[in-house]
């Protein structure tokens, strides 16, 4: 009895693995370049960066904000692309944004960006904010699709 349980749950995970990778998506490594609430860019905005002049570009325009004498993080675009997502300006604190995840399909990149917002009635800094995310991720020509997931629920 102990035997046919055992290959039963082996037959029953198997099952669910495959059912989970069925579409063919595959997750891909993420690496973070930067992450704040600070940035010089006012616009929300959700791209990938795909060469060095466009990279400095877009972190020049970054940079404007206080503060942000930082250097432009190193990526090597022959292997790696990097993308953005930027919520705007804010007229308080307690936003954030986060790419949680990257996954690669057949023919589409699946971007999932998780937003966050204060709740209502929040004690929050009293200060605009403009929260942003860089990730760097293998290079490819799929074309992104950006997910939003706002406070746990996807949009």
């Amino acid at each position: 009895m102990n035997i046919i349980q055992t290959i039963a749950i082996g037959l029953s995970l198997a099952v669910l693995v495959n059912c989970a990778t069925a579409n063919g998506a595959r997750l891909v490594p993420i690496r973070s370049l930067a992450k704040g609430v600070f940035s010089g860019i006012r616009d929300a905005k959700q791209e990938i960066v795909r060469n060095a002049d466009d990279w400095e570009k877009l972190w020049k325009q970054h940079a404007v904000s206080a503060g942000a004498a930082e250097k432009v993080p190193e990526v090597d675009f022959a292997k790696e692309m990097v993308v953005a997502a930027t919520m705007g300006t804010r007229r308080t604190g307690g936003y954030s944004i986060e790419i949680v995840s990257v996954e690669a399909g057949e023919k589409t990149l699946k971007i999932s960006v998780r937003k966050r917002s204060p709740p209502p009635g929040a004690l929050t800094v009293q200060a605009l904010t403009a929260p942003f995310h860089f990730v760097a991720v293998p290079r490819n020509d799929l074309k992104p699709e950006f997910v939003e997931e706002i406070a746990g629920e996807k949009k």
